[in-house]
């Protein structure tokens, strides 16, 4: 299970009655024309008001009431009608600082606080365009998209006898991660398939990419056979031209009937099986270029058995890598982990893992363990 206390978080926030409010006020007014041209006004009203309050009502000019405008055009314009709302603010005061010969600190601090607020807004502007949204609605969409990468990564139901748990920890906190698990039962076969990827780069500029592969590969899990599956998603990753076009990526079918398995690896760190009746973990030596390298490569498979106590577990190279350490020293403190995990119950243990790896947040973390009860 994958929880992310952030998403909560920004939904209570998007129930707030003030963000509610301007949301409704955007869609009333649209983002055509008429919305320009309602801000113009405001802008023009308010600043013969602030003309009126210059010379009515000295010395109290109401210069702050200005950087509502600002605000105001930075939420709704889009960033060129944007300078528009701007320079007639700027107009205003300039005018009001050579017409009135207005030399008080009042008025510089005002001026000062006015032009950073236009910045700011400027910049929100330009971020809000790029995505191609209106208004104050962007975040949402950026919370729906990661929501859905979230849901993709969940592991579906398990036949009986069976249990699953998976991690994934984002570099640094952030909201999108380059590393993402997609599952799939098929309850006719009673056969279970896992994914787990890791796309190049990490943290939210990997997301972008790790959001479009996560949709390919899970459409692949259900329309390719297990032996095929790597092979087709080198193909497709091949196809996609990125600059950073490639993804390490490890692939399990398990039969839940008869605990029959076969693992693929693109690239990707070995999966450990854990043998009660041995009592020990020992990995599965598996190899193969990574994803979106070598056209039409064939992707060995190892195949083995889970019989009851048995496990498996599978991880990305987050998890046993760090900068100026040894990949024995990960491998090693991962399998003692492994090793605490098989004694106290294998619940938990795709987190612990992704927490004590050594890198700490400097990357991404993302572990799978599969049990047979």
């Amino acid at each position: 299970m994958i929880v992310d206390h952030e998403l909560a978080t920004v939904s209570r926030t998007s129930r707030l009655p003030a963000l509610q409010t301007v949301r409704s006020l955007r869609r009333t007014l649209g983002s055509g024309p008429g919305l320009q041209r309602v801000v113009l006004i405001v802008t023009l009203v308010w600043t013969a008001i602030t003309f009126y309050g210059l010379v009515a009502l000295e010395p109290m000019t109401p210069w702050a009431s200005l950087i509502g405008i600002a605000v105001f055009a930075g939420l709704f314009l889009a960033p060129r009608n944007l300078l528009i709302a701007d320079a007639a603010l700027l107009l205003a005061m300039v005018a009001a600082r050579f017409v009135f010969d207005n030399n008080k600190p009042a008025f510089t601090g005002a001026l000062v606080v006015l032009v950073t607020v236009m910045a700011l807004m400027f910049w929100v502007a330009r971020s809000r365009a790029r995505i191609g949204t209106q208004g104050i609605g962007g975040d949402t969409i950026l919370v729906d998209l990661r929501d859905r990468l979230r849901r993709m990564g969940e592991l579906p139901r398990l036949p009986a006898g069976w249990a699953a748990e998976s991690a994934v920890h984002s570099a640094y906190g952030d909201s999108f991660s380059g590393d993402f698990i997609v599952a799939l039962v098929d309850q006719d076969k009673q056969q279970l398939e896992v994914a787990l990827v890791d796309v190049s780069g990490k943290g939210t500029r990997a997301g972008t990419r790790s959001l479009l592969l996560s949709g390919a590969f899970g459409g692949l899990l259900s329309a390719v056979s297990p032996e095929q599956f790597l092979g087709a998603a080198n193909r497709f990753l091949g196809r996609q031209k990125w600059r950073e076009g490639f993804a390490t990526a490890v692939h399990v079918a398990i039969d839940c009937e008869t605990g029959d398995y076969s693992v693929g690896s693109a690239g990707h760190p070995p999966a450990l099986h854990l043998r009660a009746a041995c009592g020990g973990w020992s990995m599965i030596p598996t190899g193969g270029p990574p994803l979106g390298i070598v056209d039409d490569f064939a992707y060995r498979r190892v195949s083995g058995t889970l019989r009851p106590g048995d496990a498996l577990m599978l991880y990305t190279d987050g998890i046993i890598e760090a900068k100026g350490a040894e990949l024995d020293d990960g491998i090693d403190r991962l399998l003692a982990q492994a090793e605490q995990g098989r004694e106290t119950g294998f619940k938990g243990l795709a987190n612990s893992v992704c927490t004590i790896a050594p890198c700490g947040s400097a990357d991404d973390r993302a572990a799978v363990v599969i049990w047979r009860d």
